[in-house]
């Protein structure tokens, strides 16, 4: 293998791997969080009171948000455009919840995961070649 051919594989595979480490890692996010939210987390659950969101929502909002952890980990084709598309709108939910209830800057920690998200969507999206395993 020459220098030219090793260096053409690390510029194919590292933004894979990327792509690969950035759905993981939200999926352990996502989980932790939802776990903690499930667990009645007092600061969690203060605020979806505080935002007027019943204890059903908040319980709900957690379950979904483990529901698209699990479908960007699947190894199944579309799971991982579905679960970043489910975690997206839950994103949004929450930057909007944030923008109206809480000062500008609480939004921004939502805004960053959704960035993440669409890191996903992009990589994920229908019709687009499947990206390589290794």
């Amino acid at each position: 293998m020459t220098l030219m051919d090793e260096t053409r594989t690390a510029a194919t595979t590292s933004p894979h791997q990327a792509v690969l480490a950035v759905r993981f890692l939200l999926a352990a996010f996502f989980v932790f969080v939802a776990c903690k939210n499930l667990a009645g987390d007092e600061a969690m659950a203060g605020d979806f009171a505080r935002w007027g969101y019943a204890d059903w929502f908040r319980k709900l909002t957690a379950w979904l948000q483990i529901l698209g952890a699990i479908a960007l980990v699947l190894p199944v084709a579309g799971a991982a455009f579905a679960g970043a598309v489910l975690l997206a709108c839950i994103l949004v939910g929450a930057t909007v919840t944030h923008l109206r209830f809480d000062p500008p800057t609480a939004a921004l920690s939502p805004l960053v995961f959704l960035a993440l998200v669409s890191v996903l969507l992009v990589a994920y999206r229908p019709g687009r070649p499947p990206l390589p395993t290794g």
